[in-house]
């Protein structure tokens, strides 16, 4: 006999993103799962009509998190990379990625035309990866900006990628010139406005009022970081401090204000990445007063929102990441940015970086770290139980709000009939103090160590299929390339 479902997950509760918190929390429905869908949400399941029966008493069911900066391959092999950094996700509740790829140093080590590189990334991918996964693209020459509509219309990709501190930077502590980095000879602002303008023309092209293609920028100034690095050697200091102030927040808010001008004259909406603090914030409002008619969105990482150089100090290189953490007072005015609504999602940054590529001197350790497996954990524990911040607002900022940023909703992002079942089963009680080996990662520490959280996935499911079950990886590698938009 057929049955209804093939899934019916009963007895938890369901949150929903973009409702009020008595809508959206609600004890008694049931998530009826056909053909790695939802099917149904209703109060009167009929349990005898499906072949299995989750009860999720005492659980709460979010929506699998959607991870949209990420670095599959940055610094291992992509195919083996994506083996274990994509097991990590499913600990913290992640059901999607969208990888950032480039060509030159890093990645596959290799320059030349996307439409022979993307192949080969999606070739390493494919049959790796526990997560649905995308890519994000960044165009590191004239050619490959001329690649931007065979990669949103063919393959898939909205998002494309600019980082403004490999203008003119030559980074001595790796002994790579900018050209060796990127590949390019000429990676300056007018690059970038021939990236803005393209995007822009091309979401004039898709239909309707949809604009799925959007240009993310790393915002911090080249020549302001020489000159600050230069102080800082001069001043012989060391550690994360130093790191802070060789990027300074100035480096932050220049960069941002020249990627808006463009982004304000071209019309290309505009995504201003991993916000470092409270200056960086402050100047997207000072922006939007410029500009007020640009097109601008906000994310802020983990480790923004949750650590700073003095927690790490005297701890080693391990939390080295641009943009650099800063300080408690940076920490908060991210939150409140969250909290005023500012903030549109929050990423982990996740890039593998393996411990032998962390050495004690500041210049010579690489930057990087994992943080995905901390998702849910870190922003219920943070977000819900220390600032009262609603369920359903939690799942937006890692959920709903990314997924339809990049261009996966509405196959992703919520709790609704007709989308992916991807789900985190969470026990908002239990509570750990992280450590690195909990977190199912290649990397062999963690900068979050010894942090107590409250509110663990206690399984994953993607499209229906549980991945992830008290702790452990259940299954092969399952995840599948997501073309966007998902319209």
């Amino acid at each position: 006999m057929m049955k209804q479902f093939d899934t019916l997950i009963t007895n938890g509760q369901i949150v929903v993103p973009g409702r009020t918190l008595e809508a959206s929390v609600s004890e008694g429905f049931s998530i009826g799962v056909k053909g790695g869908r939802i099917a149904a949400i209703t109060r009167h399941p009929g349990k005898d009509d499906a072949h299995e029966i989750i009860d999720a008493t005492g659980l709460t069911v979010f929506p699998g998190a959607v991870d949209s900066h990420f670095h599959l391959g940055i610094y291992r092999p992509m195919s083996i990379d994506t083996l274990s950094e994509t097991q990590s996700c499913l600990v913290g509740g992640v059901t999607s990625v969208l990888s950032y790829f480039r060509s030159g140093q890093h990645y596959m080590g290799k320059t030349g035309s996307y439409k022979e590189l993307f192949p080969e990334a999606l070739k390493q991918l494919q049959g790796n990866s526990y997560v649905d996964y995308g890519l994000h693209i960044a165009p590191m020459e004239d050619g490959q900006v001329g690649e931007m509509e065979w990669l949103a219309k063919e393959q898939g990709v909205t998002t494309f990628k600019y980082f403004m501190f490999y203008k003119g930077l030559n980074l001595a502590a790796n002994s790579a010139s900018t050209e060796a980095l990127t590949g390019s000879g000429s990676y300056d602002l007018g690059h970038l406005f021939n990236i803005m303008e393209e995007a822009a023309r091309l979401n004039r092209t898709f239909p309707g009022d949809s604009a799925p293609v959007c240009v993310s920028v790393h915002c911090e100034d080249d020549e302001l970081i020489k000159a600050f690095i230069k102080k800082v050697n001069a001043a012989g200091i060391d550690g994360l401090h130093a790191y802070c102030d060789a990027r300074p927040p100035l480096s932050e808010r220049i960069a941002i204000l020249k990627a808006g001008t463009i982004a304000a004259e071209t019309g290309a909406l505009l995504n201003v990445l991993h916000l470092g603090g409270k200056e960086a914030l402050e100047t997207t409002y000072d922006l939007l007063k410029l500009y007020p008619q640009i097109k601008l969105r906000r994310e802020v990482t983990l480790h923004g929102l949750g650590l700073t150089y003095d927690m790490l100090a005297g701890k080693g290189m391990g939390g080295k990441v641009n943009p650099p953490i800063r300080t408690k007072e940076d920490n908060e005015a991210l939150w409140q940015g969250i909290v005023k609504g500012d903030i549109d999602w929050v990423g982990s940054d996740h890039a593998c970086t393996p411990i032998s590529m962390k050495p004690d001197s500041l210049w010579q350790a690489s930057c990087g770290f994992g943080g995905t497996s901390l998702m849910y954990p870190y922003m219920i524990s943070a977000g819900h139980f220390d600032r009262h911040l609603p369920l359903h607002r939690i799942a937006e900022l890692v959920s709903a709000n990314p997924a339809k940023a990049h261009g996966l909703y509405p196959r992703k992002g919520e709790i609704a009939v007709g989308m992916d079942a991807d789900f985190a089963l969470v026990d908002l009680d239990m509570e750990k103090s992280v450590t690195a080996d909990m977190l199912h990662s290649a990397q062999e520490y963690t900068p979050f160590e010894g942090m107590a959280l409250r509110g663990w996935p206690i399984m994953t499911m993607l499209r229906g299929r549980t991945v992830f079950k008290d702790g452990q990886t259940v299954g092969a590698p399952g995840g599948v390339y997501l073309k966007r938009p998902c319209f």
